[in-house]
């Protein structure tokens, strides 16, 4: 093959990966409504990128898809005011084999009742890893930096961290995956 016609082919698979590659952003101010729309979309081959707070209440997330996705993933989106709550669903969805995509974390304004703290867990086809949370939260950087310390030494790693009148730091460790 010659420089010419190898260098043709690198840019038409190239194009072909751009061609295939599809991005969607799904926006709402509902989380029941956002759950719905991700596992439809989840569906149809996409995978969630990145998510953000928009203006107001509303919240948006980006997917993508490329054609490699062969079995879907599933998604389960967290939402509460309550830090104890969100550690205990989230540790329940592991227990299931989901882990936490971080870029999903969310601090979200409610019509009423302040500011809700969203987040969303994957699952792949074909589970490999199970994950154990610890959610640390507090106004005290301080408190927050002690309690990182010693969830460190339990083999916890920072894998994400929101404000809202508080730091909320979400810590993640790799545990052996039950048959």
């Amino acid at each position: 093959m010659t420089l010419g016609a190898w260098s043709t082919g690198v840019a038409q698979e190239k194009k072909a990966d751009s061609e295939v590659l599809q991005y969607k952003l799904l926006a709402t101010t509902r989380t029941s409504t956002m759950q719905k729309e991700i596992s439809e979309t989840a569906a149809q081959g996409y995978r969630i990128v990145v998510g953000a707070p928009t203006s107001g209440s509303e919240m948006a997330l980006f997917l993508s898809r490329d054609g490699t996705v062969d079995e879907p993933f599933q998604y389960k989106l967290l939402a509460t005011t309550r830090t104890g709550t969100m550690q205990k669903e989230m540790n329940e969805l592991a227990d299931s084999g989901y882990r936490l995509i971080p870029s999903s974390m969310i601090a979200k304004k409610q019509f009423i009742g302040g500011i809700e703290i969203v987040m969303i867990m994957e699952r792949p086809p074909k589970v490999k890893r199970e994950y154990a949370y610890k959610l640390l939260a507090t106004s005290r950087t301080s408190t927050l930096q002690k309690e990182v310390t010693e969830a460190k030494e339990a083999g916890y790693i920072v894998v994400g961290m929101v404000s809202r009148d508080e730091h909320m730091v979400v810590m993640e460790r790799e545990r052996p995956v039950t048959p």
